[in-house]
């Protein structure tokens, strides 16, 4: 590829999960944030239903900015919308100048659970992010637990569910959840993201409820203890030259409005404190970098990640990992790279930099 040529990159946002409008606006700040004096892009939407909306052609390089207005359309010639499999093979051979590279903008499942990384390999299209194997082994929050627990992390007590067995018998799920971990506790999905359907149960008789709305977006359901402390979180980037990853400052999260950093407290503006960096001692900052760099590293990630995590009485819990944190210069990825001075653009440069190399490396 000719050095003089722009690249063509395709910005992957929306998909069939509960993270639907998130991930359109992320993908949208991407879109705009990236160069276009460097890259022809291409904005893809996946709607509700699994259809992709391809546009034909690439935003103008002189062109106005994305709207990231919930529920506004982007004002191109879009192609009809297209199954997966018809969207894919578009992707890769498109009239227009067929992709370079895949920036991947989608959170939760189809997305970051390495549905759509498994379609771009077969493809031969590099993409942004962790690979297959990091992506699911991530998603799921208590076979991540059950790996680094070998690695030294501590994560809270808890026990895993299954829909079906929840409605055989939801009596004894509950009896099961209070056993272990008992009351208060963490009711989550598994394999979610942004708090979607997370409730925090201070007594018996709230865990039917939240088990039930947990059951209405995944199979499994995982029942944790809560810990009340400082929530903190630690993103970690790779080096474009792969050689190593930087675990970026501390940022200490502060809810205002809810009890956690829930779904509202994440995009509601004000909703909560981001402090940057976090107010703890230096060990303890060093120690959340080293485990979040442990984690990254055993999983397998790639590109970037961010790790979570609550501070109880100078202990440490690690609560999961994302391999696809949010990518707006307000998330907290991007947050603390510019603090660790590394902006915005160069954030995402970085990001198609590592995913052409991997690329590269996986050819041989």
């Amino acid at each position: 590829m000719s050095g003089a040529r722009r690249m063509n990159v395709a910005v992957l946002m929306g998909g069939p999960t509960p993270e639907h409008e998130v991930s359109i606006q992320t993908g949208r700040i991407v879109a705009n944030a990236l160069d276009r004096s460097r890259y022809n892009v291409k904005p893809v939407e996946i709607t509700r239903s699994g259809e992709w909306r391809i546009p034909a052609g690439y935003l103008p390089a002189d062109g106005p900015p994305l709207p990231l207005e919930p529920g506004s359309r982007v004002d191109m010639v879009p192609e009809e919308a297209l199954p997966p499999a018809r969207a894919s093979s578009s992707l890769a051979c498109a009239a227009d100048g067929p992709v370079d590279v895949v920036f991947i903008a989608m959170h939760g499942p189809y997305g970051e659970d390495g549905t759509v990384q498994g379609m771009l390999e077969v493809l031969g299209i590099p993409y942004t992010g962790s690979g297959v194997l990091a992506s699911a082994l991530a998603m799921h929050k208590v076979r991540t637990g059950q790996v680094l627990r070998h690695y030294g992390l501590v994560m809270p007590a808890c026990c895993c569910l299954s829909r079906g067995r929840f409605q055989q018998d939801p009596s004894s799920c509950v009896a099961q959840a209070l056993g272990r971990p008992g009351v208060p506790c963490v009711v989550k999905p598994v394999s979610q993201g942004s708090s979607v359907a997370t409730t925090i149960c201070h007594a018996r008789e709230e865990l039917a409820a939240a088990l039930e709305l947990a059951f209405q977006v995944d199979t499994e359901v995982m029942v944790e203890e809560c810990i009340e402390g400082t929530e903190l979180t630690c993103g970690v980037v790779e080096r474009p030259d792969g050689t190593g990853n930087l675990a970026l400052p501390l940022i200490e999260i502060v809810p205002k409005t809810s009890a956690f950093f829930d779904y509202e407290a994440k995009y509601t503006p004000g909703a909560t404190d981001e402090i940057c960096p976090a107010r703890v001692p230096d060990d303890v900052a060093a120690e959340v970098q080293r485990q979040s760099l442990t984690a990254h590293e055993t999983l397998g990630c790639s590109g970037f990640s961010r790790s979570d995590f609550i501070l109880r009485d100078g202990r440490l819990y690690f609560l999961e990992i994302n391999t696809i944190p949010g990518m707006t210069q307000t998330s907290l990825l991007p947050q603390a790279a510019a603090k660790a001075g590394v902006g915005f653009p160069t954030l995402l440069d970085n990001a198609i930099q590592c995913a052409l190399r991997r690329h590269r490396e996986r050819l041989g």
